[in-house]
């Protein structure tokens, strides 16, 4: 992979987006192959730490949602359990997606003034945010758009930021034997998407340096692994915040 597709931004997305000869994974950064045939057990992932799908009328943010089949579910989902859903990304993205009166649009870059994120402010029930922090880091300001989102939800109220990719976890896989076995068993490893840039190097000292800030504004904050289905479990984790 090129090295401008590594630092893709959300300007470069907004153009993935309008290209037709693309397909709904590679939209979003991913080779189809890291998608198809997974996004069952990636939903149910984020169902055993966001319980969306066994509540009801609650009030649901996904930022960064991007267009991918992932995201319709998630709609189908919502509708079913009689949520108010809102999507955020880019118009571009957003052109991809069902358009109905559900679910609720919000066009532009998080965090962003929008009269629908002020009528929830403080009411959001659970956001989700996946496969998205480290265009943030690469790009933007991590504990800003954090602590955005986390002012959106209620007491009690929760986010998952998902599908993190972390190089020092990575790299204890590599070193063990399971990680060996698994080098034996490929010529090259797969992961090199655009959501792992080997020269932006999300690591263990900004996932809890994260963590603990969280924790010193009142907030609960979980390290938690993904499911061993998912395909790439053995190098990404997801942060569940549970506001106080």
């Amino acid at each position: 992979m090129s090295k401008k597709q590594k630092e893709l931004n959300f300007e470069d997305f907004k153009n993935l987006a309008k290209k037709k000869d693309l397909s709904l994974p590679e939209k979003i950064g991913f080779p189809t192959s890291y998608r198809k045939g997974y996004y069952d057990a990636i939903l149910n992932d984020i169902f055993t730490k966001l319980p969306i799908n066994t509540t009801t009328k609650k009030v649901v943010l996904d930022i960064g949602c991007g267009c991918d089949v992932l995201t319709h579910k998630i709609i189908d989902v919502c509708k079913k359990q009689k949520h108010i859903l809102i999507l955020n990304d880019s118009q571009e993205m957003l052109d991809n997606l069902p358009k109905d009166d559900y679910p609720k649009y919000i066009a532009g870059k998080f965090p962003l003034e929008h009269t629908v994120l002020n009528k929830y402010r403080g009411k959001i029930d659970f956001i989700l945010c996946y496969s998205v922090l480290f265009y943030v880091f690469a790009n933007d300001n991590i504990y800003q758009f954090i602590h955005e989102a986390v002012d959106l939800l209620k007491p009690g109220g929760r986010m998952l930021v998902g599908d993190i990719p972390n190089f020092d976890k990575r790299n204890r896989f590599l070193q063990s034997e399971e990680g060996k076995t698994f080098l034996k068993n490929q010529k090259k490893i797969k992961g090199s998407t655009a959501h792992e840039n080997l020269n932006q190097k999300m690591d263990d000292t900004v996932i809890f340096s994260l963590m603990m800030r969280l924790r010193k504004f009142g907030c609960e904050t979980y390290l938690l692994p993904q499911n061993p289905d998912l395909p790439m479990a053995n190098r990404r984790e997801d942060i569940l915040i549970v506001k106080r």
